[in-house]
């Protein structure tokens, strides 16, 4: 694999490693009433293939708060959304689900979890999620009050989880789970 490195008058350097050449999808005009995003660092031709024809793909492969930025954008919209990261699958069954379920905070696990009882250790994951516009207005500072240490994207879902509990809500579980394909290294 080939990669280039920058190194900046600070001293700092920065790795730029190629991630494919792939464009994400156009958005077509939104169908329902759940905006959905994609954010990626790679597209997957077989997640493109899968992602409601509506979803808005946003690149997040500049650093590692890059997600936590879209995502407290998305946030401050105050609309209804889904997130479909660019590892996992989307099914016809999934955009229906998230657009009739009157939950308020609704997530799909992911098939690679080991055994169900994994699932709760998964509770705060955003790769196929959805928020009702109705919890946001009700927590519009789940975002801006995480931590600034805990804006990587590895930490940012449980920051996410824990505020909206904080503030009385639950997750709520919808099956089967998702496709989690993990091959964004492969592009």
């Amino acid at each position: 694999m080939r990669f280039e490195v920058i190194t900046h008058e600070s001293g700092n350097q920065t790795v730029l490693v190629p991630r494919g050449t792939a464009e994400p999808p156009k958005p077509a005009k939104r169908k329902g009433t759940v905006a959905w995003y994609v954010p990626y660092t790679a597209v997957h031709p077989a997640t493109a293939e899968s992602a409601p024809r509506d979803a808005v793909w946003i690149d997040v492969s500049n650093s590692d708060i890059a997600y936590y930025v879209a995502l407290l954008d998305i946030w401050k919209r105050g609309e209804t959304f889904a997130l479909l990261e660019h590892d996992v699958l989307c099914r016809p069954d999934i955009i229906q689900e998230f657009e009739d379920c009157p939950e308020p905070w609704c997530l799909y696990g992911y098939d690679s979890m080991c055994h169900p009882q994994c699932q709760e250790a998964w509770r705060n994951q955003l790769g196929c999620t959805r928020f009702r516009s109705e919890l946001i207005a009700v927590v519009p500072d789940a975002l801006s009050s995480i931590p600034a240490d805990n804006w990587d994207w590895h930490e940012m879902c449980n920051g996410v989880g824990e505020n909206l509990r904080a503030a009385g809500f639950t997750h709520h579980w919808h099956h089967p789970p998702a496709e989690h394909h993990r091959e964004t290294h492969r592009i």
